[in-house]
Protein backbone atom coordinates (compact mmCIF):
# COMPACT_ATOMS: atom_id res chain seq x y z
CA UNK A 1 0.00 0.00 0.00
CA UNK A 2 1.31 3.69 -0.73
CA UNK A 3 -0.22 6.31 1.41
CA UNK A 4 -1.04 9.19 -1.25
CA UNK A 5 -2.45 12.93 -0.55
CA UNK A 6 -5.15 14.75 -2.76
CA UNK A 7 -5.33 18.42 -3.05
CA UNK A 8 -7.54 18.36 0.42
CA UNK A 9 -4.63 16.64 1.96
CA UNK A 10 -6.81 13.29 2.73
CA UNK A 11 -4.31 10.30 2.64
CA UNK A 12 -5.88 7.95 0.40
CA UNK A 13 -4.05 4.20 -0.22
CA UNK A 14 -3.88 2.93 -3.07
CA UNK A 15 -3.74 -0.99 -3.92
CA UNK A 16 -0.98 -1.72 -6.65
CA UNK A 17 -0.73 -4.94 -5.96
CA UNK A 18 -3.34 -5.49 -8.66
CA UNK A 19 -1.98 -3.09 -11.02
CA UNK A 20 1.35 -4.82 -10.92
CA UNK A 21 -0.02 -8.01 -11.44
CA UNK A 22 -1.55 -6.81 -14.78
CA UNK A 23 1.68 -5.39 -16.13
CA UNK A 24 4.06 -8.65 -14.47
CA UNK A 25 1.61 -10.66 -16.50
CA UNK A 26 1.44 -7.95 -19.25
CA UNK A 27 5.11 -8.38 -19.64
CA UNK A 28 4.92 -11.59 -19.73
CA UNK A 29 3.16 -12.76 -22.29
CA UNK A 30 4.85 -9.82 -24.74
CA UNK A 31 7.93 -11.50 -23.76
CA UNK A 32 6.86 -14.91 -24.37
CA UNK A 33 5.60 -13.88 -27.69
CA UNK A 34 8.25 -12.64 -28.81
CA UNK A 35 10.46 -15.23 -27.97
CA UNK A 36 8.18 -17.37 -29.85
CA UNK A 37 8.31 -14.99 -32.71
CA UNK A 38 12.24 -14.54 -32.84
CA UNK A 39 12.00 -18.54 -32.80
CA UNK A 40 10.54 -18.56 -36.15
CA UNK A 41 11.81 -15.56 -37.62
CA UNK A 42 14.51 -15.33 -40.73
CA UNK A 43 17.06 -13.59 -38.84
CA UNK A 44 16.78 -16.96 -36.47
CA UNK A 45 17.17 -18.82 -39.29
CA UNK A 46 19.93 -16.94 -40.70
CA UNK A 47 21.75 -17.05 -37.34
CA UNK A 48 21.33 -20.64 -36.74
CA UNK A 49 22.83 -21.33 -40.15
CA UNK A 50 26.19 -19.04 -39.65
CA UNK A 51 26.50 -20.54 -36.19
CA UNK A 52 26.26 -24.34 -37.23
CA UNK A 53 28.32 -23.25 -40.65
CA UNK A 54 25.84 -24.96 -43.20
CA UNK A 55 25.93 -23.84 -46.46
CA UNK A 56 22.31 -24.86 -46.71
CA UNK A 57 19.81 -22.77 -46.09
CA UNK A 58 17.39 -23.86 -43.49
CA UNK A 59 13.73 -23.21 -43.50
CA UNK A 60 11.58 -21.74 -41.00
CA UNK A 61 8.82 -23.54 -39.19
CA UNK A 62 5.76 -22.95 -41.89
CA UNK A 63 8.41 -23.41 -44.41
CA UNK A 64 8.80 -27.00 -43.33
CA UNK A 65 4.99 -27.77 -42.78
CA UNK A 66 4.20 -26.79 -46.72
CA UNK A 67 6.98 -28.70 -47.89
CA UNK A 68 5.50 -31.65 -46.20
CA UNK A 69 2.65 -31.55 -47.94
CA UNK A 70 3.87 -30.43 -50.97
CA UNK A 71 5.01 -32.75 -54.23
CA UNK A 72 7.83 -30.71 -55.47
CA UNK A 73 10.10 -34.21 -55.91
CA UNK A 74 8.38 -35.76 -58.35
CA UNK A 75 7.77 -34.09 -61.30
CA UNK A 76 4.29 -33.76 -63.43
CA UNK A 77 2.80 -37.17 -64.43
CA UNK A 78 3.46 -38.34 -68.23
CA UNK A 79 1.34 -37.35 -70.96
CA UNK A 80 -1.16 -40.12 -71.43
CA UNK A 81 -0.30 -42.39 -74.37
CA UNK A 82 -2.67 -40.66 -77.11
CA UNK A 83 -2.56 -41.04 -80.93
CA UNK A 84 -4.54 -38.54 -83.57
CA UNK A 85 -4.75 -40.40 -87.18
CA UNK A 86 -7.19 -40.90 -89.83
CA UNK A 87 -8.22 -44.12 -92.08
CA UNK A 88 -9.82 -45.23 -95.37
CA UNK A 89 -11.93 -48.45 -94.54
CA UNK A 90 -13.07 -50.61 -97.41
CA UNK A 91 -14.44 -54.37 -97.97
CA UNK A 92 -12.01 -55.57 -99.66
CA UNK A 93 -8.32 -56.09 -100.29
CA UNK A 94 -8.19 -55.22 -103.88
CA UNK A 95 -10.31 -51.57 -103.04
CA UNK A 96 -7.42 -51.05 -100.38
CA UNK A 97 -4.77 -51.44 -103.46
CA UNK A 98 -6.84 -49.46 -105.60
CA UNK A 99 -7.14 -46.48 -103.18
CA UNK A 100 -3.36 -46.91 -102.92
CA UNK A 101 -2.24 -46.33 -106.56
CA UNK A 102 -4.16 -43.67 -106.77
CA UNK A 103 -2.64 -41.90 -103.72
CA UNK A 104 0.72 -42.95 -105.14
CA UNK A 105 -0.27 -41.44 -108.51
CA UNK A 106 -0.75 -38.23 -106.07
CA UNK A 107 -4.01 -36.61 -108.12
CA UNK A 108 -6.03 -37.52 -105.13
CA UNK A 109 -5.78 -36.49 -101.29
CA UNK A 110 -6.43 -38.82 -98.45
CA UNK A 111 -9.33 -36.49 -97.33
CA UNK A 112 -10.96 -36.98 -100.98
CA UNK A 113 -10.49 -40.29 -101.28
CA UNK A 114 -11.55 -41.34 -97.77
CA UNK A 115 -14.72 -39.04 -98.26
CA UNK A 116 -15.00 -41.09 -102.21
CA UNK A 117 -14.27 -44.74 -101.19
CA UNK A 118 -14.87 -44.96 -97.36
CA UNK A 119 -17.13 -47.33 -95.72
CA UNK A 120 -16.60 -45.68 -92.94
CA UNK A 121 -18.71 -42.80 -91.28
CA UNK A 122 -15.75 -40.81 -90.37
CA UNK A 123 -14.97 -40.79 -94.08
CA UNK A 124 -17.18 -37.66 -94.65
CA UNK A 125 -14.66 -36.03 -92.06
CA UNK A 126 -11.81 -37.14 -94.76
CA UNK A 127 -11.08 -40.06 -92.39
CA UNK A 128 -10.40 -38.52 -89.26
CA UNK A 129 -10.64 -40.52 -86.40
CA UNK A 130 -9.51 -37.80 -84.01
CA UNK A 131 -7.09 -38.31 -80.96
CA UNK A 132 -7.53 -41.65 -79.04
CA UNK A 133 -5.63 -44.03 -76.79
CA UNK A 134 -4.73 -47.29 -76.84
CA UNK A 135 -7.66 -49.97 -76.65
CA UNK A 136 -10.02 -47.68 -78.10
CA UNK A 137 -9.89 -49.33 -81.54
CA UNK A 138 -9.49 -53.13 -82.19
CA UNK A 139 -6.15 -54.50 -81.72
CA UNK A 140 -5.17 -55.07 -85.26
CA UNK A 141 -5.35 -51.19 -85.53
CA UNK A 142 -4.07 -50.07 -82.61
CA UNK A 143 -0.85 -52.37 -82.93
CA UNK A 144 -0.18 -50.41 -86.25
CA UNK A 145 -1.26 -46.98 -84.76
CA UNK A 146 0.92 -47.44 -81.60
CA UNK A 147 3.72 -49.26 -82.99
CA UNK A 148 7.21 -47.26 -82.72
CA UNK A 149 7.85 -48.09 -85.96
CA UNK A 150 5.38 -46.44 -87.32
CA UNK A 151 6.21 -43.26 -88.95
CA UNK A 152 4.28 -40.40 -88.37
CA UNK A 153 2.54 -39.04 -92.08
CA UNK A 154 3.04 -42.12 -93.58
CA UNK A 155 0.08 -44.25 -95.26
CA UNK A 156 0.33 -47.70 -93.73
CA UNK A 157 -1.98 -50.95 -94.66
CA UNK A 158 -3.92 -52.58 -95.63
CA UNK A 159 -4.15 -53.60 -92.20
CA UNK A 160 -7.04 -56.05 -91.97
CA UNK A 161 -9.40 -56.26 -89.37
CA UNK A 162 -13.46 -57.76 -88.39
CA UNK A 163 -14.80 -54.26 -90.38
CA UNK A 164 -12.51 -54.46 -93.04
CA UNK A 165 -9.39 -53.33 -94.94
CA UNK A 166 -7.97 -49.88 -93.47
CA UNK A 167 -5.51 -47.34 -95.01
CA UNK A 168 -3.79 -45.84 -91.82
CA UNK A 169 -2.10 -42.49 -91.91
CA UNK A 170 -1.05 -41.46 -87.90
CA UNK A 171 -0.64 -37.88 -87.64
CA UNK A 172 0.38 -37.14 -84.12
CA UNK A 173 1.27 -39.66 -81.40
CA UNK A 174 1.92 -38.72 -77.76
CA UNK A 175 3.11 -40.02 -74.79
CA UNK A 176 5.74 -42.65 -74.75
CA UNK A 177 6.54 -45.18 -77.66
CA UNK A 178 6.70 -48.72 -77.02
CA UNK A 179 3.89 -49.01 -74.39
CA UNK A 180 3.51 -52.72 -75.10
Amino acid sequence: RVPNSNASGVTIVCNIKITKMKVLSLLLSTSISMQFADAFSPQRTTRIVARSRSTQMEMGFFDGIAKAFSNDEYGAPPDAIKATARHILVKTEDDASMIMGKLSTGTSTFAELARQYSSCPSGSTGGSLGSFEPGTMVPEFDKVIFSPETQIGTVLGPVETKFGYHLIVVDKRTGGGDWY
